[in-house]
């Protein structure tokens, strides 16, 4: 018997099965499983033509072998099953004893380290002969796969997904390298230990081990094969061993119990990253700079939108409006609003995808792009919040969720959008508190739940971005667990909570977990050099293919704390993309902080750490394969020419959504390490794919019990001599709120040097503040001459009162909603002539002293020649202007918001004829 704290292992040989071992979980459920000492020995002394890539059922890449691609294990050369002959016990060690083979000499044990510590599987190969080998350990017990309640093989395999066929994945693609099986309130299986996985990116070619839950027979049961049969270390010359350990873990409680004690007990998940080269809020203003940088950041003003040419040259695209309406709000910008949020509100208004096809010819393009203005590209939810955001003070947006609630649309790809989903009665309900949409929005969800809560799904149908195979993004695979967070914080209903809950926690085993950062230094950028992840750029918009070129990037080399360059955290975008690595783009973070806080849970919060502290100083683009560069952490990685930024992807697209999910992480960290008590009321941001997640600006949250505080990100408020804390700011019309958040674990003793052009304080006064997080704090607190001193516990949060500063915004939101008025902020009309089309205006606000009119027609270039729009502004002068480029469109900036606006369309096709609107107005 071998024994410690948490784990008991018994022999209980007999002549069946003479290796056979019972392990004893301890806790307050003792539980017990059987293992037995049996492996699958491979060998083949031909080369068995390891591959990677074909996609199994589901869309992930898998292993493979031989020319035809033949995914499944059980099917390739030779295959020895060795199980023990005998089995002793040498101190805390269970020795498994093998009969002699002529290819082979095996050996494998089962031991317990002292402590708490999990039981280590271990076993070593000795070849008699030249060739290739794997050893795969098989000794779990089988089960039937329709009687689990949860299962686990990454990518793609869990809830109740378990693989058609027989698959095995490789290291590379092992998120988190662990293969389980939870049934009838015990989770089993096998997890790689960190002394396993070397620091550097693992490859197909490179992996060491590889992960299996189908048997031969069709039945669960969690494996690990190591070496890969026919991948690095696969071969053997005479005399030549190999050896490997796997832990196995038992525990009692639900699935999400198990995967807490998988990141916790068997993992020992760390808390690897603090702030870095600048604090969080110095890479949110570097990156909004990068964003209103119309060279650098791909800004293409003519068509409203980013350079999407990394993809689909000759294309544009956006996410979403939000993103930099909200920015200019909360960092009180009026010249955010006026050269993006503007432009591309009016672009996703008017186009009919996400993706904008310059040429005429869309259908030769990848992504099905979309070359009408058959707009909005926006889900109903993306109207909603906007709506909201923008003091419900525009009536198109709700007019147009009335037009097309209930229609199926693709925006993105050829994913569906249905419109009556749960998610769009929830959106009407927002917009007008109508009590029938919200009871509609309760009744599909929770028929949802049903479908995905109460039962896990069993295939890849279950979601409109799993039936599209160029969507099956990360967030396809799990629940629509961050709206159901949304719908928990609208009702309080818990069920909504405990569904987000778990489909954070499948997430979790989605987000990169290996290898972790060694405690010392390393050598990035050696020889001064760093090579791309793709081979070249694309230039064809109808072909994926490569101009092959030289990648390279020249940068110093430089020795760097180890996990600074660590990928542990992060997500992949999608199975078929891993193989270009990770990327950060993680806007999941601030949600799963959120659910940390009402959970309670401290591996989502690390996690949420791990994805986005101390990562980049700017926009770090897209994707990322060595653990041995910091190339794309530096301030002025993005502020290169296209063509000039080699080392990974660039999507400008990104770059809005990449600073609004800062902004949310800051927000959620400010209520996650306050306990709830720094909550500024957000607006969920759907976008499309995987970003999607709060925004915020339109309504005042509380500090502690101080409540109308506005969130305040002002670009450079004060000076610091330490960069390893992040902070929020407030303001409340009479006093500034700071939360400080100390991402290190060390003491912070620093002193604010507060900008007086910021924080407009005055000269040879002096200003109280209270520490409000620490209401037993009796000293008098005093500062003046803008020098506030400050002391921060490791990890620790500060919140900061300062009584009598006040700073009047210079972007004030809209304060008052809609006018009524007998003149409509709306208009829209199918005219039945090609040469207008169908033509819409709407009135746009964001702000009490102005507002913009934007006028757009369907029309395209091939059935009109050019267009005038004739208009006066109040009892004005009458302007006219001319657009001779497709898209048809104009906006007016018009200086007083209570004016109205008189227009007139005038269209001249091909022949010269002329089609003209009548006289109209518009508010």
């Amino acid at each position: 018997m071998a024994e410690n704290q948490s784990y008991a292992i018994l022999m209980r040989g007999d002549d069946e099965n003479p290796g056979q071992l019972l392990v004893q979980r301890k806790g307050d459920q003792v539980v017990s499983r059987t293992i037995l000492g049996r492996f699958t020995i491979f060998y083949s002394t031909d080369d068995p033509v390891f591959g990677f890539g074909k996609r199994a059922t589901g869309g992930s890449p898998v292993a493979n072998w031989g020319e035809a691609k033949d995914a499944d294990i059980w099917n390739q050369a030779m295959q020895i099953d060795v199980s023990a002959i005998e089995i002793a016990a040498e101190g805390n060690a269970i020795r498994w004893k093998y009969e002699e083979n002529e290819l082979f000499s095996f050996s494998a044990a089962l031991s317990l380290p002292e402590g708490e510590s999990e039981p280590i599987i271990s076993w070593n190969i000795v070849s008699k002969a030249d060739g290739y080998f794997a050893v795969a350990f098989t000794g779990l017990a089988e089960s039937d796969s329709e009687k689990l309640d949860f299962l686990y093989q990454p990518l793609i395999w869990s809830w109740k997904r378990f693989p058609d066929q027989v698959v095995v994945t490789p290291e590379s693609y092992a998120t988190t390298p662990s293969v389980f099986t939870a049934k009838e309130g015990i989770t089993e299986g096998l997890s790689i230990a960190s002394v396993e996985i070397p620091y550097r990116f693992a490859t197909a070619t490179n992996s060491r081990f590889g992960l299996m839950l189908r048997t031969n027979t069709g039945a669960a049961k969690p494996m690990v094969m190591a070496p890969l049969y026919g991948g690095q270390g696969s071969y053997l010359k005479k005399g030549e061993t190999r050896r490997f350990s796997v832990q196995y873990f038992l525990n009692a409680g639900t699935w999400i119990e198990g995967v807490n004690y998988l990141y916790k007990n068997v993992m020992d998940y760390p808390l690897e990253r603090q702030n870095a080269m600048v604090s969080l809020n110095d890479t949110f203003h570097n990156m909004i700079d990068f964003a209103m940088d119309d060279y650098y950041s791909g800004w293409v003003s003519e068509y409203k939108g980013y350079d999407y040419k990394f993809d689909v040259p000759n294309t544009v695209k956006n996410v979403s409006a939000l993103h930099p309406l909200s920015i200019a709000l909360t960092t009180d910008n009026r010249q955010i609003y006026d050269r993006r949020a503007l432009p591309m509100l009016e672009y996703l208004m008017s186009r009919e995808k996400y993706l904008y096809a310059i040429n005429a010819f869309p259908e030769k393009q990848n992504q099905n792009p979309s070359h009408f203005l058959n707009g909005p590209a926006m889900e109903l939810w993306e109207m909603a919040s906007i709506h909201q955001l923008l003091g419900r003070s525009n009536p198109a947006l709700p007019k147009e969720m009335e037009r097309l609630f209930g229609k199926s649309r693709q925006l993105n790809l050829q994913t569906e959008v249905s419109g009556a989903s749960w998610k769009d009665y929830l959106a009407r309900y927002l917009v007008d508190q109508g009590q029938e949409y919200l009871d509609s929005a309760i009744r599909l969800a929770d028929a949802y739940l049903e479908l995905t809560f109460y039962q896990y799904p069993t295939d890849y149908s279950t979601n409109a971005g799993l039936r599209d195979s160029q969507a099956t993004f990360v967030n396809d695979y799990s629940t629509t667990w961050q709206e159901l967070l949304e719908l928990y914080e609208l009702t309080k209903d818990e069920k909504y909570l405990d569904a987000a809950y778990e489909g954070a926690k499948q997430l979790s085993l989605w987000t990169r977990s290996t290898p972790f950062a060694p405690k010392e230094t390393i050598t990035v950028n050696e020889g001064g050099k760093v090579d791309g992840v793709f081979p070249g750029r694309r230039f064809k918009s109808d072909s994926y293919e490569w101009q092959e070129f030289d990648m390279t990037t020249q940068i110093q080399e430089q020795v760097v704390p180890a996990w600074h360059t660590s990928l542990v955290g992060l997500l992949p975008e999608q199975p078929g993309t891993y193989v270009y690595g990770p990327i950060m783009l993680f806007h999941q973070a601030g949600a799963l902080l959120r659910i940390a806080h009402l959970k309670k849970d401290e591996i989502l919060q690390k996690i949420a750490y791990n994805g986005v502290l101390g990562r980049y100083a700017n926009f770090p683009g897209y994707y990322f394969t060595s653990l041995y560069t910091n190339v794309y952490q530096q301030t002025n990685y993005p502020l290169h020419p296209y063509l000039e930024i080699n080392y990974n992807a660039v999507f400008y697209n990104h770059i809005w959504p990449h600073i609004a999910l800062i902004q949310d992480f800051l927000v959620s960290d400010a209520y996650f390490r306050s306990d709830g008590n720094v909550d500024f009321p957000g607006l969920f941001s759907p976008g499309y794919a995987f970003l999607s997640n709060k925004v915020y600006g339109h309504a005042p949250g509380t500090i502690y019990g101080h409540e109308n505080v506005n969130l305040w990100l002002p670009k450079n408020p004060f000076k610091t001599k330490d960069i390893g804390f992040n902070y929020v700011l407030g303001r409340d019309g009479s006093n500034t709120y700071i939360v400080l958040m100390n991402t290190t674990s060390r003491l912070i003793s620093d002193t604010l040097h507060l900008s007086q052009e910021v924080f407009k304080w005055d000269h040879h006064k002096d200003y109280r503040y209270d520490i409000v997080n620490e209401p037993d704090y009796q000293a008098e607190n005093l500062f003046s001459e803008g020098m506030l001193p400050i002391q921060l516990a490791p990890h620790g949060v500060k919140v900061i009162k300062i009584s009598g500063l006040n700073q009047k915004p210079s972007f004030p939101p809209v304060t008052t909603a809609a006018t009524v008025s007998s003149i409509p902020g709306y208009y829209r009309n199918e005219f039945g002539q090609a040469a207008l089309g169908t033509i819409t205006g709407m009135s746009l606000k964001a702000n009490d002293e102005f507002k913009d009119i934007f006028l757009y027609s369907s029309s395209l270039e091939n059935e009109v020649n050019h267009v005038q729009l004739h208009y006066q502004v109040g009892d004005g002068d009458w302007v006219e202007e001319t657009d001779r480029m497709y898209p048809f469109e104009f906006s007016i900036r018009v200086r007083d918001a209570t004016l109205p606006v008189r227009w007139k369309w005038k269209a001249t096709d091909h022949e010269g004829s002329n089609h003209e609107t009548e006289l109209m107005k518009i508010y």
